[in-house]
C-alpha cells in the first residue's frame, strides 16, 4: 500500500467514526456510500495497467454520482449539493482520460484522490454544521413546498 493509500484509508476512517458519532441520518448515509465506494474501487479496477480505461470505476463512481444527486434533492443539506458537485468532476476526469489517456494520466491520478478528500471533507464540514443547528424545519419527503402548520 502506497503512502497516498494509507492516507486515504486514514481519512476515510476519521471521517465515518466522526459521520456516525456526531451525524444524524444525512451524514451517515452519505459516508456509508463513499465507504461503499472506497470497497468496490479496488474490486473492479483493471490492474494491468493505469494507461487503460478504467469503466468498472467509472461504473462505481456515476453511481456514487446518482445516489448524491438523490441526496441532495432529498435532504435539507447544503454538503449534499457539494459532494455531488465533487462527486460529478471526479466522474468528469474519466472522460477526459478517455479523451486523452496519456497527457491526463497523472491529473486524472492525482484529482481522484483529490476529490475523494473534498467529499469527505464537506461530509464532515456537514456534521459539524448540522450539530450547531439542533433544530430545523425539514422537507416533507415529496418534492413540493412545505406546508404550513
Amino acid at each position: 500500500m502506497t503512502l497516498a493509500q494509507l492516507i486515504n484509508v486514514a481519512a476515510l476512517v476519521l471521517a465515518c467514526a466522526i459521520a456516525f458519532w456526531r451525524g444524524r441520518e444525512p451524514e451517515r448515509l452519505g459516508i456509508s456510500i463513499v465507504a461503499i465506494g472506497f470497497v468496490l474501487t479496488p474490486i473492479v479496477e483493471r490492474r494491468e495497467s493505469w494507461l487503460q480505461p478504467q469503466f468498472g470505476i467509472l461504473t462505481v463512481d456515476v453511481v456514487i454520482l446518482a445516489a448524491f444527486i438523490i441526496m441532495a434533492f432529498r435532504y435539507d443539506r447544503y454538503w449534499t449539493i457539494c459532494v455531488a458537485a465533487f462527486q460529478a468532476i471526479a466522474v468528469l476526469t474519466h472522460f477526459a482520460f478517455l479523451v486523452r489517456p496519456l497527457a491526463l494520466y497523472r491529473a486524472y491520478y492525482f484529482a481522484n484522490f483529490a476529490f475523494g478528500f473534498l467529499i469527505l471533507g464537506a461530509i464532515v464540514g456537514g456534521v459539524l454544521i448540522e450539530r450547531g443547528a439542533p433544530y430545523r424545519r425539514r422537507r416533507p419527503s415529496s418534492l413540493g413546498p412545505p406546508s404550513v402548520p
